[in-house]
């Protein structure tokens, strides 16, 4: 078996493989939908592109067929023993008026030279169909393999049963060569040898029945362009969408790292909020605390007019938590806590240790706590301040009051 065999069974049993498939007609009602949704114009110049030339020999003349779909017409009428210039001149005034550089040509024999059998295999030798027909020859028919040239169309498959109809065409060997010489003496190329349908100019059947070594290797120009155009389609499809998802990114990272930024931002503005906020919360805290709170001068008046005159302190602390620490001397300490508890300045007097007697002075030495009595809220509206129905900084006795750490006026 030669390599052209070979690889002629393998695309026969390729072809009925994708017979098999529901493929084939679906494709074929797309593009006839979507050959029906074109121009007119459009669908001419389709229609051309699917032309092809028709060789036929009566009458001791070789008429040419333009076949354009499913139509034919007679194109050109030149006898077989005409030279070979004026046979090739005729072909190529009919092939300069179809502008297709893949044209192809067949030679079509009437109907009644070929022979037709029909018969029923098993679906399993589809893949090996034309070997097959090679075997089954001499059963079939009256002549050997080698005798003839064959070709085949499938028919409806019985799913059922798991059988295949055949319609095999023989046509011998001989008298087609003969006709094949004849056309080959104008330095004619076929692409195949066809039957009729039913007479001369009504359209080929379909077949092909020139071996595959004989068939002309054409290098359809349009189709590599095509394909090569599909190509670099899909090249710039995927070259578009790389950059795109490129951009994309770039994007996203450009997004990203402005939201990052007004992220912080955020955080910085967040971070001055909450140092506005406590520095208003101090402010806040720091006036309420001097609304809320008696001054030390009003203290030390308070302290002033409360302590009897027998009474001397010699210091006076106060410390972060409004607690006032007070020493000093007295005659009589019993009488300390009941005035200072009727103070509108201090609260919650009590002494500290022992109290114990003077060896100088021959007083009491006393030790007391007091705490800061806080203010009721002020009137909305009215301004804060000092009380200033009394100058605190004067003594009931017209002496200055002593402020801080410094002994009170009249200590000993």
């Amino acid at each position: 078996m030669t390599f052209s065999d070979a690889l002629e069974n393998q695309l026969a049993r390729l072809r009925t493989r994708y017979a098999r498939t529901p493929l084939p007609g679906f494709f074929r009602w797309w593009g006839r939908e979507l050959v029906a949704m074109l121009p007119q114009r459009w669908r001419a110049l389709l229609a051309e592109r699917s032309e092809a030339l028709l060789f036929e020999i009566r009458d001791g003349a070789m008429i040419v067929w333009r076949q354009s779909g499913q139509a034919c017409v007679e194109a050109a009428n030149v006898a077989l023993d005409a030279p070979d210039a004026e046979r090739a001149a005729a072909l190529e005034r009919v092939r300069a008026q179809i502008d297709d550089p893949n044209l192809r040509s067949f030679y079509c024999i009437a109907a009644a030279r070929a022979l037709r059998r029909e018969f029923t295999l098993p679906v399993a030798a589809e893949n090996n169909l034309r070997q097959v027909l090679a075997f089954e020859m001499d059963r079939q028919t009256p002549f050997k393999a080698d005798q003839v040239y064959f070709d085949y169309r499938l028919g409806e498959r019985e799913a059922a049963a798991r059988n295949l109809q055949v319609e095999l065409i023989v046509v011998p060997r001989a008298p087609l060569d003969a006709d094949l010489a004849k056309l080959a003496a104008g330095s004619l190329e076929l692409d195949g040898v066809d039957c009729w349908r039913e007479g001369p100019g009504s359209g080929r059947l379909g077949l092909n029945l020139l071996p595959a070594d004989r068939r002309p290797r054409r290098v359809n120009a349009r189709l590599r362009l095509n394909l090569g155009l599909a190509a670099a389609a899909i090249v710039l499809l995927f070259t578009a969408m790389l950059l795109s998802l490129g951009n994309r990114e770039a994007a996203l990272a450009a997004m990203s790292e402005q939201v990052e930024k007004a992220q912080n931002a955020a955080k910085q503005v967040g971070a001055l909020r909450k140092t506005l906020q406590d520095s208003i919360s101090a402010a806040n805290f720091l006036n309420r605390r001097k609304h809320e709170m008696p001054t030390m001068v009003q203290m030390l008046a308070d302290l002033t007019d409360r302590l009897p005159d027998d009474t001397y302190l010699e210091r006076i602390a106060v410390d972060e938590k409004s607690k006032i620490d007070v020493q000093g001397l007295s005659d009589n300490t019993a009488k300390l806590t009941e005035r200072l508890r009727e103070s509108t300045v201090v609260e919650n007097p009590s002494f500290q240790g022992n109290i114990q007697q003077d060896p100088r002075t021959h007083k009491d030495r006393f030790n007391m706590t007091l705490e800061f009595r806080h203010k009721a809220e002020p009137d909305t509206g009215k301004e804060h301040g000092p009380a200033k129905d009394k100058d605190p900084g004067q003594r009931k006795d017209g002496k200055d009051g002593g402020t801080g750490n410094a002994p009170a006026a009249g200590s000993p």
